[in-house]
């Protein structure tokens, strides 16, 4: 990773990585809330998750800002959405298998969801698509159906994480384009409601702020999305090989 890193207006810098492995040396990043959350989760793979996605937020703030990346503060929506302080980057995080990712903006909410796809015989969990997502759904041939459904999932995920809502709105009010179309909210029932209750800041989005939604290439047995509010935005994608302090 450079050791200065310029995010433009209009931009989105989108970071991937692997965690494959607990390292301690990344952990001495993390704050006292965020080292307790590590220290409490059990499991290989759930701990270099939590601390590789932590240190690499941290990592890509600290060089966008100029900042010492131990040092940033954060705080959380009213429904979990976690912000700067004292910072205008909008950022978001994601997880999923071993795959972590962090998406950054100036001045436009963000929201980054990265999923593994499920294994062909799992149970998929239908119910979180509307009528209109079911009814393309059910006629996707059944080898192609765990991809597919990925990628409705981490459009909705994505979505929910700009707005600030979370999955306290039911993914079903939501409607995105079939996977095999260019990646688009194509409605939401209840919106303003929801996107007013999970503003929680005074410089908050206006009720009914465009969605732009993109997909990312999450490589090979992942999907993956951002979505901004507001303007149109370059995505960039950033493949780190390594999280290093």
């Amino acid at each position: 990773m450079p050791p200065e890193i310029c995010v433009r207006p209009g931009e989105c810098h989108v970071w991937t990585a692997r965690a494959v492995s607990v390292s301690e040396d990344l952990a001495v990043l993390l704050d006292a809330g965020e080292r307790r959350v590590y220290e409490a989760l059990t499991g290989e793979r759930v701990r270099a998750q939590y601390v590789t996605a932590h240190a690499l937020l941290r990592t890509v703030l600290g060089r966008v800002l100029d900042r010492d990346p131990a040092s940033l503060e954060f705080a959380a929506g009213p429904h979990g959405k976690p912000y700067l302080r004292d910072g205008s980057v909008e950022f978001s995080l994601s997880h999923s298998g071993e795959l972590v990712a962090v998406a950054l903006a100036l001045g436009a909410p963000v929201g980054v969801d990265v999923e593994r796809v499920p294994e062909p015989a799992a149970e998929l969990p239908l119910p979180v698509l509307s009528a209109e997502e079911r009814a393309v759904f059910d006629r996707v041939p059944g080898p192609e159906r765990s991809a597919a459904f990925a990628a409705y999932w981490v459009r909705k995920e994505a979505v929910l994480k700009a707005t600030g809502v979370g999955l306290r709105v039911d993914p079903a009010r939501l409607t995105v384009s079939a996977p095999e179309r260019p990646a688009e909210l194509l409605g939401w029932r209840g919106r303003e409601e929801a996107v007013r209750a999970g503003a929680g800041r005074e410089e908050a989005v206006p009720p009914h702020p465009s969605v732009r939604l993109y997909d990312l290439d999450a490589g090979s047995g992942y999907r993956g999305a951002v979505a901004l509010l507001g303007g149109a935005h370059r995505i960039v994608p950033r493949v780190v090989s390594s999280v290093r302090c």
